[in-house]
């Protein structure tokens, strides 16, 4: 459900105006596409550190 609710947000939110927010979301999209294909915890704990630090 938590995955059908991320697609309709991305797909009718609002553009954010600023270039930083823009910036962020598409962190966050990419960084939730990374996680589906880890193939264990071990790549979930290395996928999230790499993008923690991104932000």
């Amino acid at each position: 459900m938590t995955t059908l609710a991320k697609v309709f947000s991305s797909m009718f939110d609002r553009q954010p105006l600023d270039s930083e927010g823009a910036r962020r979301r598409q962190i966050h999209r990419e960084w939730d596409r990374q996680r589906t294909l880890a193939v264990s915890p071990a790549d979930l704990a290395e996928i999230d550190a790499i993008f923690a630090r991104s932000l």
